[in-house]
Parts: structure tokens; sequence; C-alpha cells
């Protein structure tokens, strides 16, 4: 009995529970690497699913800012117009959003990877089902991003750099405003600093970091409000569901029998 109601509270943990799991090998590396870039192959592929429906992405952002004007939830003006008259915090914003997004969840994804194996999963698989979500709205629900409308700006423009233009740019989706995964991958990647960490420090970094990326994102005129919310909400759910998946596989596991051949860390995980 004690052993089912262990069970019973593990399924409603949105964080992981530690576990003695075998370091991985770099074969297990190679399978983690494959994972990841099929996600990259996958956004190649909404770049071209959502070509030529460029004025599609700009009655869906429209219709977002009447919703947001009849909720009375814009405060993207005046957040970048109070940007746009500080120099110094218009480069903060623009570096902290190229800088502080890919090579932050990729930082974090390496730590877990090899220093918390246990979270590494949990992580991976949060990261995974909130793609495939992202990924399908933004091929069925194509926005422009606010600096593609009238009344905002796009910062990092302003200093040269054109992202669209760049060699970046057949690998950029550039309405993919909605949900702004963005804010939603630091959201996670600040989680599992939170949860994860030992260090006080790096805990509270992780509480900064979606905090600050979603400031970020208005500022540079890359995500609305509703944006944002949205990416939260797609992350949230992503990590209810990898929790239910870790609880019903690690269920499985100690009650079936795994055939030899499997190594014990990928049935674990």
């Amino acid at each position: 009995m004690p052993r089912r109601n262990e069970q019973s509270r593990w399924q409603w943990r949105i964080t992981p529970r530690r576990e003695q799991i075998t370091r991985p090998t770099l074969w297990l590396a190679l399978i983690e690497f494959a994972l990841i870039l099929s996600v990259t192959l996958a956004y190649f592929l909404t770049r071209g699913l959502i070509r030529g429906r460029e004025s599609d992405a700009v009655a869906h952002a429209n219709r977002l800012l009447n919703i947001e004007n009849a909720l009375h939830l814009n405060p993207e003006r005046p957040i970048q117009h109070f940007t746009l008259h500080h120099e110094w915090l218009m480069q903060f914003a623009n570096n902290f959003y190229l800088y502080a997004h890919l090579p932050v969840l990729i930082a974090v994804a390496v730590w877990l990877y090899g220093w918390r194996p246990w979270a590494y999963p949990w992580f991976r698989n949060s990261f995974m089902i909130s793609a495939l979500f992202g990924l399908s709205i933004y091929v069925i629900l194509p926005v422009a991003p606010p600096r593609f409308m009238s009344g905002f700006v796009d910062t990092m423009a302003l200093y040269g750099f054109n992202v669209d233009g760049s060699a970046a740019g057949p690998l950029y989706n550039p309405y993919a405003a909605m949900p702004s995964l963005h804010v939603g991958w630091s959201l996670l990647a600040g989680i599992a600093m939170i949860a994860c960490a030992r260090s006080w420090w790096l805990k509270a970094a992780g509480v900064a970091l979606p905090v600050m990326m979603t400031f970020a994102v208005i500022m540079t005129g890359n995500h609305y409000l509703l944006d944002i919310i949205a990416g939260a909400i797609v992350v949230l759910a992503s990590l209810t569901l990898s929790a239910f998946w870790t609880s019903w596989h690690t269920a499985r596991a100690q009650t079936s029998r795994v055939p030899d051949w499997i190594p014990s860390t990928l049935w674990r995980r």
C-alpha cells in the first residue's frame, strides 16, 4: 500500500523525482542528437508550408491586436516606445533575445544530460511535446509578429541585423508569433534550473530567465502579450503530459519484464 500511495503522488508531479539512472553513453547521445535534429527539420517544414500565406499572417495579427484591445491587454506599444528612448535598454533587449534563447536552452539540456540524467528525459519530452504543439499552430494559424505591423519597430533592424535577410533566413519562420516558444522554452529552462539546481543563484537565474525574455520579445517587437501567454500554456501543458508519461512509463517498467537486450538507460527513461 505505501508504494501505491507513493506512485499516486508521483503522477501529479510536474518536476521529476530524483532516481538512480546510469550515465548516458555516446550511443544514447547520438540518439538524442537525432531527436533534436528532427525538431529542427520540422521547423524547416513549417517555413515551407506557410510560404505564400503572408496576407493570412497579417490578418491574424490584426485580429489578435483587436482581441488585446478589447481585453485591455495591449502593453506592447508603450513598452517598446519606452525602450526606443533608451538605447542601452534596446541593445540589451536585442542581445538577450538572440543569445538567451537557443544558447541557454542548449546549455541547460547539456547540463541536465551530463549532470542531472534523472531529469533530462522529463526536460526532453516536454520540449518535444511543446515543439509539436507549437509547430502545428504555426502551420494552421500563421501570425505576423508586431515588427511587421504598423506602429511597431524592428529594433534589431535598427542596428543592421535583419533576421529575414541573414544567412539564417532560410531556416527561420517569420510568421511564427503565436505561440511564443521564445518565452515558452525560456520558461521550460527556468523551471528545470529551479527544480534541479542546488545553488540559490542558479535557481534565481531560472526565475529571472522567462521574466526577462518576456520583456525582451515585447521590446524587440517580436511577440504580442497573448503570444507569451499561449507559449506559457503550451509549455505547462507539455510538462503535465511529460509527467504523466514518465509516471506511466516508470510504473510499466516496474511491473513488466524488460528484455535483456534493451539498455536499462532507455527503458528507465
